[in-house]
């Protein structure tokens, strides 16, 4: 071990071409990105300085261990595999690893090449990491500045690239304004608190004044103390600032985009870039509003100039040119009297064959809706349509088109203004796709914390349900076996029920699972129970278990969750007819690559499948499927979050998906011709490991020996305080019960003499644990045993600081508090 420390071994120096390998180490100390080298026993046999610093380890703590030793094990198992896959196939690989390392995630670039001895055997993995967190952090963020800028649009789209700003930036307030006689009126203005009025200040006393007109520029802090007349600054409490200057096409300036922020800013060049795609868009939005007042003003003045004796034919056909849009002027009879040379380019027809023509040129399908503009237009209506409109190349393109009737040459005509509308239309449907996605989400997290509040009221029933069948199994004993065991059935069914609403409080908090061995073809007969009551009786579900005891580390409530989407998938693809099929089988050998991520997979599996006999799945859709809230169903009938959700649970899981589809082609839905099957695949466990089926529930006590002691009962639901003072007394303890914290802390003040408080986490005015605090702090002594629905939300080093002795679940099993409550007090 101390060779190892020292140096690498000889071979491995040798191998690098280093003649003497302390001379180089200082180098590769100082060097900023992470080297490493581990034998061919995944050893490491060195390490330099900055991978020390990530690591978190000296040195000597390193080298000669493995990587699990070492590395988080999210990663550890990965750089073991990919090691191999370096030494197997003796050549180098380049890879993108995501850990926790040194207290934060980062992302690294790992470049790793075997070396070989002189007999060409390869002795040691060499790797090279390089930090790219920042990079890809700065990355995400001009990607949703990009998406934000592109989809940013109408009347309102000043306000919405300042909510976009403000929040990619996480900013207090952003802001978009005018130049305007030496002011700057806002034209939209963000802040924490959502959209504000728009207001006009004076450019000079503010740090804008050195913006407009010149470049970027940031004050990273004390932005009050350099700017200290802007009373803006002051009544935000700003310390950062950045402002971009907006300039028109001839580099003048006519604005200013710009940020506040109530912390330091860091990140300079990230702000800069994003600041920039911002202004760009928005000195375009401003350009092209003065370009349509501009044309506006052109077609004014051209229709006086008509009205004024005809203007002359050269100054005509200047203005007629100069707009960008496509323009078509049509006489009464509907025939082309005159294009401009921007009709010609979108069209590709020249302005020698379109004169004279009567009928729509571009796409005669739409030549309907266009000739009742035209007649419209004529009876002296402004007229505005949407269409499609033909390029050059065949390609079709969104039009906005209008109509204005005119006077040319003293009769009545119509000018048809065509502008290019498709970037536009493509920015709204992506921002009604976007806002459509948040309700869903909200829809959801409002399903989340209805479930969440049923489940916790339902817990309480429960526990008092629970809690009087024991009483009352107690009190037969044994002396009428018959009503016994109906009390038996009875408890069984409310443990079944807290493992249920258990599961309910799971899923609405969102929480990660916990994976425990499962015999696979077990557990999803099982959960194929709950799934049944999902489908319609129209829809047939059968299973198949091939490997009935193939051995899975899966969340039992995740198997639910991925079974009932893949199930309700099939349903809906089969529109509520046909037959699906369920099975669970060893892949001693599968090869493939995942349908979700693309990684390519190998090794043994245990598959189980979901099959059905819908139409098949569309090349188009298998692309897509599983990306969050992509859904073919229609508006309110899907989240698309389903497949997602699937793909999420089994790569968290370790494992992997497959999808094999035919599509009927002319043959009747549902035939054999026809149909989907979605593979999860997951690492197969060792039978060992595999946990035990579940427990027969075990029966009602029917006598216990008696306790001794003073416990006093809190817990804000009466009926459950009341039944928890009664179980204890019918145990020979004297048991007091009261309904708030507040109440129970008066009770020990008074005197009264407690042995024990047993107490709920979940109360109004002072929970649990914050009872147990105040019990504490006045060093009353009293052992506190607390309970709840979900006892996670309680972390041991809360607990054991509140000088908690123990936490139960919630509802509580009899027999589990008995044991604890004898463990505390005296017979």
């Amino acid at each position: 071990m101390d060779a190892l420390q020292a140096s690498p071994e000889p071979a491995l120096s040798q191998a690098l071409g280093l003649p003497d390998w302390q001379a180089i180490r200082p180098i590769l100390d100082e060097a900023p990105v992470v080297v490493f080298a581990r034998d061919t026993a995944g050893r490491y046999i060195y390490v330099n300085r900055a991978f020390t610093a990530i690591a978190g380890l000296p040195a000597e703590r390193i080298l000669g261990r493995l990587p699990a030793e070492v590395l988080p094990p999210e990663v550890a198992q990965d750089v073991v595999d990919s090691d191999r896959d370096v030494l197997d196939n003796r050549r180098a690989m380049v890879k993108e690893k995501v850990g926790v390392y040194g207290a934060r995630r980062r992302t690294y670039t790992d470049f790793k090449f075997p070396l070989i001895d002189a007999s060409g055997v390869p002795i040691a993995v060499v790797g090279i990491g390089t930090d790219v967190t920042d990079r890809r952090m700065t990355e995400r963020a001009l990607q949703d500045a990009a998406l934000a800028v592109s989809s940013a649009g109408g009347d309102h789209i000043f306000r919405e690239l300042t909510r976009y700003l403000a929040t990619i930036l996480r900013c207090e307030l952003a802001l978009v304004g005018t130049l305007n006689d030496g002011n700057i009126r806002t034209l939209g203005v963000y802040g924490r608190n959502g959209y504000r009025e728009n207001f006009e200040y004076r450019l000079a006393l503010t740090p804008c004044r050195d913006v407009v007109g010149k470049s970027f520029r940031i004050v990273p802090a004390d932005v009050q103390a350099l700017y200290p007349e802007d009373v803006h600054l002051g009544r935000l409490g700003a310390s950062g600032y950045a402002g971009y200057p907006l300039n028109d096409a001839q580099g003048r300036p006519i604005g200013v985009l710009a940020i506040l922020s109530r912390k330091p800013l860091v990140k300079h060049r990230l702000i800069e870039s994003v600041m920039k795609l911002f202004a760009v868009r928005a000195e375009a939005e401003l350009q092209r509003r003065d370009h349509e007042r501009a044309l506006a003003r052109e077609i004014v003045e051209s229709r006086r100039a008509e009205e004024a004796l005809r203007a002359s034919e050269a100054q005509y056909r200047a203005i007629f040119n100069a707009t960008a849009d496509a323009l078509v002027l049509r006489d009464r009879d509907f025939r082309i009297v005159d294009v401009n040379q921007a009709y010609e380019r979108a069209s590709g027809i020249s302005r020698l064959e379109a004169l004279g023509r009567d009928r729509v040129l571009a796409n005669p399908a739409v030549e309907g809706r266009i000739r009742a503009a035209h007649a419209r237009a004529l009876a002296g209506e402004i007229v505005t349509l949407e269409t499609e409109r033909l390029r050059a190349d065949g390609t079709r393109v969104e039009v906005e088109l209008r109509a204005v009737p005119i006077e040319h040459r003293g009769r009545p005509h119509v000018l048809f203004i065509g502008r290019d509308v498709s970037e536009r239309k493509r920015a709204e449907r992506e921002r009604h796709g976007l806002e459509a996605q948040l309700r869903q989400a909200q829809k959801m997290e409002a399903l989340g914390h209805l479930t969440g509040g049923i489940a916790h009221d339902f817990n309480n029933l429960l526990a008092s349900i629970m809690g009087y069948v024991v009483l009352a199994a107690e009190r037969i004993g044994e002396e009428n076996p018959k009503v016994q065991g109906y009390l038996d059935e009875a408890l069984h069914s409310c443990r079944r029920a807290r493992d249920l609403i258990q599961q309910m409080l799971t899923f609405s908090r969102g929480q990660r699972g916990t994976p425990q061995p499962l015999a696979l073809g077990e557990a999803a007969e099982a959960s194929l129970k709950l799934v049944r009551s999902s489908l319609p009786a129209t829809v047939e579900i059968g299973i198949a278990l091939h490997d009935a005891e193939a051995t899975v580390l899966f969340d039992p409530v995740q198997l639910d969750q991925v079974l009932l989407n893949l199930c309700i998938n099939a349903r809906d693809a089969m529109q509520g007819q046909g037959r699906i099929a369920v099975s669970v089988a060893r892949v001693p050998r599968a090869e493939g690559v995942c349908a979700s991520c693309r990684q390519a997979f190998r090794g043994s599996y245990v598959e189980l499948s979901v099959a059905d006999t819908g139409p098949g799945i569309a090349p188009a859709v298998m692309e897509r499927m599983f990306e969050p809230f992509y859904s073919t169903k229609e508006v309110g009938r899907g989240s698309g979050m389903g497949l997602a959700t699937v793909h999420g649970i089994v790569h968290e899981h370790g494992g992997h998906l497959a999808v094999q589809s035919t599509q009927a082609e002319g043959t009747r839905r549902g035939s054999a011709a026809s149909g989907s099957c979605f593979r999860v695949l997951l690492p197969e466990q060792p039978r060992a490991t595999a946990a035990q089926g579940p427990a027969a529930a075990p029966r009602a006590p029917t006598r216990r020996a008696p306790l001794a002691g003073r416990v006093l009962v809190v817990d804000d639901e009466k009926s459950v305080a009341e039944f928890m003072r009664e179980l204890l007394e019918s145990w020979g303890l004297q048991a007091s019960a009261c309904t708030s914290g507040r109440r129970a802390l008066e009770q020990v003040s008074a005197g009264a003499g407690f042995d024990l408080v047993l107490t709920d986490q979940t109360m109004p005015g002072m929970s649990g644990l914050e009872l147990a605090r105040e019990l504490a702090a006045r060093k009353a002594g009293i052992p506190v045993v607390l309970y709840s629905g979900h006892i996670d939300g309680v972390t041991e080093r809360d607990s054991a600081a509140a000088g908690i002795r123990a936490m139960l679940d919630k509802p509580v099993e009899p027999d589990r508090l008995y044991a604890v409550l004898k463990s505390f007090l005296a017979d």
